[in-house]
């Protein structure tokens, strides 16, 4: 369920700053997690940081060029059949 609807969220946060900032405050609780991490000292640079490349993945994914699960499917079995082939190929002059 959280994959649809942060896969709907991706899609809107191209014309709609309210669904990225639905994104950002999704991945809220992890980013200040992590931030323990570090040296308090560094915190709020880092994660103005962390949220400013969050910001540009978003804008820059393109979720249309996504391939769905049976496309991705046929893409990885002619990779795999291309691969055998050239594989014979290589094995016939060694």
């Amino acid at each position: 369920m959280v994959t649809i609807v942060l896969y709907e969220l991706v899609k809107e946060s191209k014309e709609s700053n309210q669904a990225l900032e639905t994104i950002i405050n999704l991945f809220e609780p992890k980013l200040r997690k992590t931030l323990t991490l570090t040296s308090y000292n560094e915190r709020d640079d880092l994660a103005q940081e962390l949220k400013y490349h969050l910001i540009k993945a978003i804008k820059g994914y393109d979720v249309d060029a996504t391939p769905g699960f049976w496309e991705l499917k046929a893409k990885l079995e002619k990779q795999k059949i291309k691969e055998q082939s050239d594989g014979s190929i290589d094995n016939q002059f060694s």
